[in-house]
């Protein structure tokens, strides 16, 4: 039975994080692109041109991006979780099937993107994901995120539904009374201990300690999703409960939903479950060109 916040804005305080959560904080402390090894060597993913843009919305906000593929195809925009960055999506940036445009991006607060600190806000994250929302033809953006990512890209669906045609969501976390922190990451918003903390970790830290009050707010708009969406969870993910899945299964009740339930996979199936993957996108691809015709 899964247990209740009572209201609180705050997530639950736990003694000991899972080890995978120390995977993470070892691969950002050593400038590793994923928490697991992938196909794409470093001299690969070097090769892609990193851009930016300046967003008008803020004097602080820029964003760090890399794209592959034709330039006039359906872009397939990729938004990775807390902490991380564009070049963690690198398998899935240098392959990409012919007529499509593959965009990652660094989101705000995290590799080359700004701000330098943290940004907790949902809204904000996903209006800097609007400059790249173009249609080519009559072909919308299809937009994938992995754990923290993937309510991004529900937020951005929320916010520009004119402009998006499906979702793909990957471990994501969307049930606020799921949330839980380490009893110890309060500490890091404070001086002199954010100091000492790397600007991914710091940021992250302020991300996850604020993102129950943005899953609270989130959560009443859910069903204002008309649009195709599809999940892939593994069912061994210590990081982000599967019970997540179930509970946005049953709150997207206008959306045509699907999900993929993999077995004996844990939180880093963006890595180690790529085919898995590239299927779940291509047959939502399908799907919203079906809504398209």
């Amino acid at each position: 039975m899964k247990k209740e916040n009572s209201g609180s804005a705050y997530p639950r305080l736990r003694l000991f994080p899972p080890s995978h959560a120390y995977k993470v904080l070892f691969s950002t402390l050593t400038g590793r692109n994923s928490p697991v090894s992938t196909s794409s060597s470093v001299e690969q993913i070097a090769s892609i041109e990193c851009k930016t843009i300046k967003l008008s919305s803020s004097l602080s906000d820029v964003v760090s991006f890399l794209q592959t593929g034709v330039t006039d195809g359906r872009r397939i925009i990729f938004v990775h979780g807390t902490p991380g960055n564009a070049r963690g999506w690198a398998d899935y940036l240098l392959t990409v099937p012919e007529g499509r445009t593959h965009i990652a991006l660094d989101r705000l607060g995290f590799g080359s993107s700004g701000p330098r600190g943290g940004v907790v806000s949902l809204k904000r994250q996903a209006q800097s994901i609007r400059p790249f929302l173009k249609t080519a033809g009559n072909r919308k953006a299809i937009l994938v995120g992995h754990s923290l990512g993937a309510p991004v890209v529900i937020q951005v669906a929320l916010d520009f539904p004119d402009l998006v045609g499906g979702l793909l969501l990957l471990a994501g976390a969307f049930d606020p009374d799921l949330e839980e922190a380490h009893c110890l990451q309060p500490l890091g918003t404070f001086k002199p201990f954010s100091w000492l903390l790397p600007r991914a970790i710091h940021n992250a830290n302020q991300e996850l300690l604020g993102l129950k009050r943005e899953l609270i707010a989130q959560a009443g708009r859910l069903h204002e999703i008309t649009i195709p969406v599809s999940t892939v969870h593994g069912d061994r993910d210590p990081l982000v409960p599967i019970e997540n899945l179930y509970y946005l299964q049953q709150k997207l009740v206008n959306a045509s939903f699907e999900k993929l339930v993999l077995r004996q996979k844990d939180h880093f199936i963006v890595w180690n479950s790529k085919p898995a993957i590239d299927e779940s996108l291509e047959r939502l691809i399908e799907r919203v060109h079906e809504t398209e015709k």
